[in-house]
């Protein structure tokens, strides 16, 4: 019988590997021209903004208060 996971270990597992994906991300803008190296702090924002609301899902006592800033 497959488990499932709780929604805390599941928001983790997304999170960790969020991680290398973002970083990847980041240094392909840097390295790819300067014509792109604009577009870095909007990712880095980007990317923050949806770690947040990943923590938020995952740790349902913190869900009201992080979804009140927005």
């Amino acid at each position: 019988m497959i488990r499932k996971r709780g929604s805390l270990q599941r928001g983790l597992i997304v999170l960790a590997s969020a991680g290398g994906s973002i970083g990847d991300m980041i240094v392909g803008m840097w390295r790819g021209g300067g014509g792109k190296r604009w577009l870095v702090p909007l990712a880095v924002f980007l990317c923050v903004i949806g770690l947040v609301l990943i923590l938020a899902v995952s740790v349902e006592a913190l869900a009201p208060f992080i979804y009140a800033i927005f």
